[in-house]
């Protein structure tokens, strides 16, 4: 997903570098892609969230009762919570960057004269 958004952002700053270009499709078409990295953001957002309340509950759990196999599950969740984090991350920042695009694309729309 990291690699889509990327991919999108370098598209739209490359056509930003354009003088001519249907404006307006270009920012339809943006905002489509913006609404499905939001959407798939907040999809990792609820797992990770969910693998966060995991590993709180069984670590509490696990020292609670010294029980070893709920310290096991709470490690993997801990070892699968990492990635997560990580991924949700450069989500985050990558839609941020869409939006700064999206506020470029605004500007450029109004600098023809084309209103939003």
């Amino acid at each position: 997903m990291d690699k889509l958004i990327k991919s999108h952002a370098r598209w739209i700053s490359d056509l930003l570098n354009e003088d001519r270009a249907d404006w307006s499709a270009i920012l339809l078409y943006h905002r489509a892609r913006v609404s499905f990295f939001c959407h798939e953001r907040l999809v990792h957002l609820l797992v990770t969230l969910t693998f966060g309340i995991g590993f709180i509950i069984t670590s509490s759990i696990a020292l609670i009762y010294t029980n070893v196999r709920l310290a096991f599950i709470s490690g993997s969740l801990l070892i699968l919570l990492v990635p997560y984090i990580i991924h949700y991350f450069k989500l985050e920042n990558g839609v941020r960057e869409l939006y700064r695009l999206d506020e470029r694309l605004q500007t450029k729309l109004t600098s023809y004269g084309i209103k939003i």
